[in-house]
């Protein structure tokens, strides 16, 4: 078994996993059980919800290009996409949205990176190395390796650990439900607030407002107002929740809000103790 990764361990992992990605999803194996995928835009087109569905009981792991998307598992630096100096800033947005992030970048750029960090003040993530000489060891300090480049019909292989922290775990929840992503909401203040969120653009895409629930099997009441939520196209997808007959703004418990087509919105919300939001696909 190998040895789960902490951040910034620099303990060499024995894979475990294979990983697919690629620009094109419908060049994957069909049967891959872990893939990577674009969920943001520079240039080319980020996956569309058919193409994360056809990987069904996959491992999902998403990549941004931009340091400026909130959103997603790991952070595209190379040339074209985010830059080294870019990365720490992405990292500490991504954290303070509740997640635990990773950077992907070549071998040789790795030096780089590091020292954004260390120059920066912040803490190093968990990283993802890309080395194509065709050997799957994972190197010291790195939690996954794409050893094998552009293979035909045109995806990359990687090699990932049996624990990879901040993608693993969240997968799905105890009813079986996808979830894409699950970030924490510390609240400012218990005024009115709100928090953007992103979404996967399909038919299905929703969030679960998650109130901490106590020992005693109850969580300190909080308040959900309107959810106002947008599509692909920049306009609005024409449904708040809170427009719902018999709507009920007072949350003890989790709740579902159903934002079919959404790709982004805002919800706005009264706490006074942090909470979850999951992004369901």
């Amino acid at each position: 078994m190998a040895k789960t990764p902490g951040r910034n361990s620099e303990t060499e992992f024995e894979p475990v996993r294979t990983m697919y990605d690629a620009v094109t999803a419908a060049n994957i194996p069909a049967g891959a059980r872990m893939v990577a995928g674009y969920i943001d835009k520079i240039k080319l087109e980020p996956w569309s919800a058919a193409d994360w569905a056809r990987f069904p009981g996959a491992v999902k792991v998403t990549i941004v290009k931009k340091a400026s998307t909130n959103a997603g598992h790991v952070l595209d630096v190379e040339p074209g996409d985010a830059t080294p100096a870019e990365a720490p800033g992405w990292v500490r947005m991504r954290r303070a949205a509740g997640a635990d992030p990773s950077v992907y970048c070549d071998l040789s750029t790795w030096p780089s990176v590091r020292s954004a960090f260390s120059s920066a003040g912040v803490a190093e993530p968990h990283y993802w190395i890309a080395h194509y000489d065709g050997d799957p060891a994972i190197p010291a300090g790195a939690v996954a390796k794409q050893y094998r480049g552009n293979v035909a019909p045109g995806y990359d292989v990687s090699s990932v650990a049996d624990h990879w922290p901040g993608v693993d775990g969240t997968a799905t929840d105890s009813t079986g439900v996808e979830i894409m992503e699950r970030i924490t909401v510390t609240p400012p203040n218990a005024d009115e607030n709100a928090v953007r969120v992103f979404l996967s653009g399909s038919q299905g895409a929703a969030v679960i407002v998650r109130p901490r629930i106590g020992g005693d099997g109850y969580a300190n009441p909080m308040w959900v107002g309107d959810i106002f939520a947008w599509g692909s196209d920049h306009s609005g997808i024409g449904h708040n929740p809170k427009q719902d007959p018999g709507y009920d703004p007072r949350l003890t418990s989790h709740r579902r809000y159903d934002l079919p087509g959404a790709v982004w919105a805002d919800i706005n919300y009264s706490a006074a103790d942090p909470f979850e939001i999951d992004i369901v696909g």
